[in-house]
């Protein structure tokens, strides 16, 4: 960038400012603003919990789940989860750079770890032993915010779904055929949001 030049800017709180850099240093810049506006956000919140997988896996979902407008993330240690942690400050780089390059002004959370235990009840779990379809389940449930569960590598062991079904939370299936998990979240956030 140079002076005289323009660009968008924007805090992550849904405003974006057209802006003009005015002076540009080293480790500084000072810019003017031409415009500012309220900037694209997702209509509907969702909450994505997203089992815990295999590092670059997790890393395409949390770029994904931003691009298709994810409210928030929360990673959850199930039992068949092979990673057992989250690179916070690369998980925060990833949500950044993918809300600038789908041009949203606002950017999702990432929580700490939870367990399957700590999941709340309103969460609606993908799994193929669904009982109803995903697609049916959001046509009737279009407007509130919405929180997703997507599964492991490997999916849910029956203790899990035992724990869903005494817990009343819903099961919902987007078919007949084993998904990945990755492929599951971005199908599961297209259902929800679009």
């Amino acid at each position: 960038m140079e002076e005289g030049d323009k660009g968008i800017l924007f805090d992550g709180s849904g405003s974006e400012s057209l802006c003009e850099f005015v002076s540009l240093a080293k480790k500084n810049a000072v810019l003017k603003v031409l415009e500012a506006k309220k900037g694209l956000a997702p209509e509907r919140e969702v909450t994505l919990y997203m089992a815990l997988i295999k590092k670059d896996n997790f890393e395409f979902v949390l770029e994904k789940a931003t691009e298709l407008g994810v409210s928030s993330i929360v990673p959850v240690q199930a039992d068949r989860s092979e990673k057992k942690g989250v690179n916070y400050e690369r998980a925060e780089k990833i949500l950044r750079e993918a809300s600038e390059q789908s041009g949203r002004a606002t950017l999702p959370t990432i929580s700490e770890i939870i367990s399957v235990e700590k999941l709340p009840s309103y969460v609606v779990v993908f799994d193929p032993r669904g009982e109803i379809s995903a697609r049916e389940y959001f046509a009737k449930n279009a407007i509130a915010p919405a929180s997703l569960f997507i599964g492991p590598e490997g999916g849910f062991t029956e203790d899990e779904v035992k724990l869903f079904q005494s817990r009343n939370i819903p099961i919902v299936s987007t078919g007949t055929q084993i998904l990945r998990a990755e492929t599951a979240a971005i199908i599961a956030l297209t259902l929800a949001l679009i």
